[in-house]
């Protein structure tokens, strides 16, 4: 059976395939690729590393348009 190499979840479809190979993608992760794993025994969880912060900051979207937004009129007043 095929397991995505990032989960280990088995809810995997090909989304293309032909004499080249095929490419899976991962209903529960969202992973994509040609890499599978094939086996029957349970694949273990990857542990995550709390000891790493992390780099990238969450910032919600609408505050990511507000200010590009509020750039673009200060540069649309700067050049008035």
């Amino acid at each position: 059976m095929l397991r995505c190499p990032s989960c280990g979840s088995e809810d995997l479809f090909r989304t293309i395939g032909g004499y080249a190979g095929s490419e899976y993608r991962c209903k529960k992760c969202g992973y994509q690729g040609t890499f599978v794993v094939e086996s029957d025994e349970p694949m273990p969880v990857p542990e995550r590393r709390n000891d790493q912060p992390e780099t990238r900051l969450d910032i919600p979207l609408w505050i990511r348009i507000l200010a590009v937004i509020f750039l673009l009129v200060i540069i649309a007043i700067y050049l008035l």
